[in-house]
């Protein structure tokens, strides 16, 4: 049986209203969002680690970090839209056989519970 095609997608919004531009915020001098995307490339169980936003500002930390970037439409970024739109705008555009979503405001999670979660599923 052959392995499947897994893609992590780290979900990103500019327009945070609780806390205006949390994916961004520094902690201990990265952006926030940037210790998923390590995490994501620890676990070592990704064909492609994806960040999705509706800005191009991403852009450049996926670059930073060496991920692949995705734009998605601009009504896909607002407070009300849902994390159902945003994974199905995402897969009709990002073929894959298996979508993880990868949350982007946890600094805490390490590559290790990724793999595992994965690894279970």
């Amino acid at each position: 049986m052959s392995r499947q095609r897994i893609f992590a997608m780290i979900p990103a919004r500019i327009g945070s209203t609780r806390l205006k531009m949390k994916n961004l915020a520094l902690l201990n001098g990265k952006p926030l969002i940037a210790y998923s995307i390590l995490a994501a490339k620890q676990a070592g169980v990704f064909d492609r680690i994806v960040l999705n936003s509706d800005s191009h500002i991403f852009k450049s930390i996926a670059d930073r970090y060496g991920v692949k970037f995705y734009k998605r439409p601009e009504h896909l970024g607002s407070s009300t839209t849902k994390s159902d739109d945003v994974v199905l705008d995402f897969m009709q555009n990002n073929k894959s056989e298996v979508v993880v979503w990868v949350n982007s405001i946890s600094p805490l999670q390490t590559g290790e519970e990724i793999r595992r979660v994965v690894d279970c599923f």
